[in-house]
């Protein structure tokens, strides 16, 4: 269940009065960082320059309104959900907030228990979002796509079949773009063990999805070796490593 505990919150309001409420409503959940800005310039600095979970956003500020406020944030941080505060209560202007990425719209007045509860929901939809995207790995310059949920390894939006174990490590390596592994690395997290002689083990896995991979016409060999030291993935195809398919 979502709770509050721990989150960044950035109010943009120029009214402090409604900050008060708002602090107050959270004052119950512990080490939270709540921080006001009075106007849409300061607060769009904030916002941009510094990292928050939510941003609770006046419509009518000085400076800078919260509609041009709430569309700079979004085209920068698009996952940064933004909750519209506003006294103005036409359906027109809520349509406007949501077309420019707001996640949701609140009244004023509204009650704690409300805004409490909308804050809990757009948090919870972001949260399961991010653990998808965790999930799903998309490399668009080779046209690959790995999804851990469905185990599916798809190149041109074609699926190629990899056993279990070639699954697991091609995405730990994809998941770690760039980092070079020892094969003993690789047997620790894949297969739970380090034991130095099973090396080989490593290799014929390797060897089993560069095949996949290249029969499915990927456009360059993403897993690389890296002479005297292990393996890596990479997408570009140069680097500046000294290496040569097993």
């Amino acid at each position: 269940m979502m709770d509050l505990f721990n989150k960044r919150i950035l109010v943009i309001e120029d009214d402090k009065h409604i900050f008060a409420v708002i602090k107050a409503m959270l004052k119950p959940y512990e080490d939270n960082t709540l921080l006001l800005k009075t106007d849409g310039e300061s607060g769009l600095k904030e916002a941009l320059e510094n990292d928050y979970d939510l941003i609770l956003l006046d419509i009518m500020l000085p400076k800078k309104d919260g509609w041009e406020v709430c569309k700079e944030i979004k085209k920068e941080k698009k996952n940064l959900p933004i909750i519209i505060l506003t006294a103005k209560t036409e359906e027109t202007d809520k349509v406007l907030g949501l077309e420019i990425g707001a996640d949701d719209y609140v009244t004023k007045p509204f009650s704690p228990r409300e805004l409490t509860a909308r804050i809990k929901a757009v948090l919870r939809r972001y949260e399961r979002t991010a653990k998808k995207d965790r999930n799903i790995i998309k490399f668009d310059n080779i046209n690959l796509k790995i999804d851990k949920d469905t185990y599916l390894v798809s190149i041109n939006g074609y699926n190629i079949k990899l056993a279990p174990k070639e699954f697991k490590l091609l995405f730990y390596l994809a998941a770690n773009e760039e980092q070079v592994f020892t094969r003993g690395q690789l047997l620790e997290n894949i297969w739970g063990f380090r034991n130095l002689t099973e090396t080989r083990t490593i290799d014929e896995h390797i060897k089993r999805i560069r095949k996949k991979l290249s029969d499915a016409d990927i456009p360059h060999q993403p897993i690389k070796t890296v002479w005297g030291v292990g393996y890596k993935f990479s997408s570009r195809k140069g680097n500046n490593y000294d290496q040569k398919n097993v």
